[in-house]
């Protein structure tokens, strides 16, 4: 009879088979001994660390809307208005998050140990959502583990960057779930709650970036389906607007309207090679399917008819689909918020899916993780890479002293500490130069609305807090290259009051001329 020596190798190898045997066949009821709240808040935490783990190491930016929102709320902070002092078509919530953040630590680490709790409450919400539709712990813990998994199989500054669209998660995840609730509910008062609860979480989600907008679509379906009464009607528009009273309040109704949802139309009609951008369109799909495998699973299960879809979720991925083409911009992060009712729609699959399947969904997730994780640690985008010119900025003025970045190139605010003058940090308001665009915009036709009432905003500001340096960032070889500030009304500024000084980091560098503008 053969002797089995316990060895080291043997203990490793039997742990790991344990292992995949809990991931692959974890039972609905977990375990009498420890709470399913306890198991779902262990699993997203543990998945959230995994997903975000590059991040929250990683002390630099990962994409450069890290840089425009962490300035934006620098002037916030410092007492500036959003919509007023600094100027971008973003809605406040991130910002202001920023902020809040960065008011405790200006390291890029705690912004995006906030943002993985907030994906972490996206994920237990989705468990919340196949829990109640499919009534199967497992499925709904797989769902959630891949919703918060799925996040991380992008690119590394779509995965990692603590962006727009990851805020809005939670709050989108979450009115679908206080949906699901509000239909539960025998007691009508407690529906009206409920359903006022995910009017509320649409208008947060949308307050975030605006195509969560469309979360709405699932709300107004489910109150149309169980009956048209006013109190149902009513309900998620009061939660709506009560969760919008407080920005409004704030930032003014009339300048967050403009700059969020009215003055954007240049943005989205401007000049785009439409063949250029079909074809980037395309390709980020094809790459996001194939980086998605795992979550794609519901999808071609509900396509083939081997799971029921329920309404709420097919307008949920619907309308989050149809809303990443308008403007015909694309960007990977764009897609994430496809993530959430992809996972969904695979945990409901799932319940009746073979054994076989949940390995290789497993299987297939892991590898992703593994892969997309490890190339965010040995890609990590440095874009503070304007040290130099960081450094004579800050040897040459104050912390009171305001600075301007022609173009769009918000890492030199960074890199230097100090605010910016001139309200807007992107420069596309006041040329037309937006990403895609096919031919450099005539100058000419700044002198036209919207530009031209957007310049004397520019020029007023310039006016009340004079800037001490003015940086060209229209760089040769850039997108920005045809966009010279000489071209335009602040060049005229430049050849009154200012004088080339030095050239940076490859960035010409004006300094204010306190004799010629005292």
């Amino acid at each position: 009879m053969a002797i089995v020596v316990d060895t080291p190798e043997r203990r490793l190898r039997a742990l790991a088979r344990d292992a995949w045997r809990w991931l692959v066949d974890l039972p609905d009821e977990v375990s009498r001994s420890v709470p399913w709240s306890a198991v779902v808040v262990a699993t997203m935490a543990v998945a959230t660390f995994v997903a975000r783990l590059p991040g929250i190491i990683y002390t630099g930016m990962f994409d450069r809307d890290e840089s425009f929102l962490a300035v934006t709320a620098d002037v916030w902070r410092h007492g500036g208005s959003l919509y007023v002092d600094v100027i971008d078509r973003k809605p406040p919530v991130v910002p202001v998050a920023y902020g809040i953040i960065r008011t405790f630590t200006e390291d890029m680490r705690g912004v995006r140990i906030v943002l993985a709790l907030a994906i972490a409450l996206s994920g237990m919400a989705v468990v919340g959502i196949v829990r109640r539709l499919s009534g199967s712990r497992r499925a709904a813990l797989y769902a959630g583990a891949l919703s918060v998994l799925g996040t991380a199989w992008f690119l590394p500054h779509d995965a990692q960057a603590a962006n727009f669209e990851l805020w809005g998660l939670p709050f989108a995840s979450a009115a679908v779930l206080a949906l699901l609730v509000a239909r539960s509910q025998s007691d009508v008062r407690r529906q009206l709650l409920w359903l006022a609860v995910s009017g509320a979480a649409v208008a947060l989600a949308a307050q975030c970036k605006q195509p969560y907008i469309v979360v709405a679509l699932p709300v107004a379906f489910e109150v149309l389906r169980r009956g048209r009464t006013v109190s149902r009607a009513v309900a998620p528009i009061v939660g709506f607007l009560v969760a919008t009273a407080p920005f409004v309040a704030v930032f003014g109704g009339a300048e967050m309207w403009r700059w969020v949802w009215a003055d954007n139309g240049d943005y989205v009609d401007g000049g785009l090679a439409l063949g250029r951008s079909a074809a980037v369109g395309l390709a980020l799909t094809v790459v996001f399917a194939l980086l998605h495998v795992p979550v794609l699973y519901g999808l071609w299960a509900w396509l083939r008819r081997r799971v029921v879809v329920d309404p709420v979720i097919a307008l949920w991925l619907l309308g989050s689909a149809l809303v990443i083409p308008i403007g015909w911009r694309f960007f990977g992060h764009y897609y994430q918020q496809l993530v959430p009712p992809l996972a969904v729609l695979t945990g409901c699959a799932l319940v009746r899916a073979t054994r076989t399947t949940r390995v290789i969904i497993v299987a297939l997730a892991l590898a992703l993780t593994g892969s997309m994780v490890g190339l965010a640690f040995a890609h990590r985008p440095d874009l503070s890479n304007f040290t130099a010119l960081g450094r004579y900025v800050q040897s040459v003025t104050t912390e009171q002293q305001r600075i301007v970045v022609w173009g769009a190139l918000p890492d030199v605010y960074v890199a230097a500490q100090r605010l910016p003058a001139g309200v807007f940090l992107h420069d596309g308001y006041l040329t037309g130069n937006w990403a895609s665009r096919a031919e450099p915009l005539d100058p000419a036709v700044v002198a036209r609305d919207p530009y031209a009432s957007r310049w004397r905003l520019f020029l007023a500001d310039l006016d009340r807090q004079r800037p001490e340096i003015i940086i060209d960032a229209a760089r040769p070889g850039t997108d920005w290259a045809a966009y010279g500030p000489q071209k335009y009304p602040i060049g005229v500024r430049l050849a009154q009051c200012y004088q080339r000084v030095a050239v940076i980091d490859g960035l010409p560098v004006w300094r204010l001329d306190h004799t010629a503008c005292p």
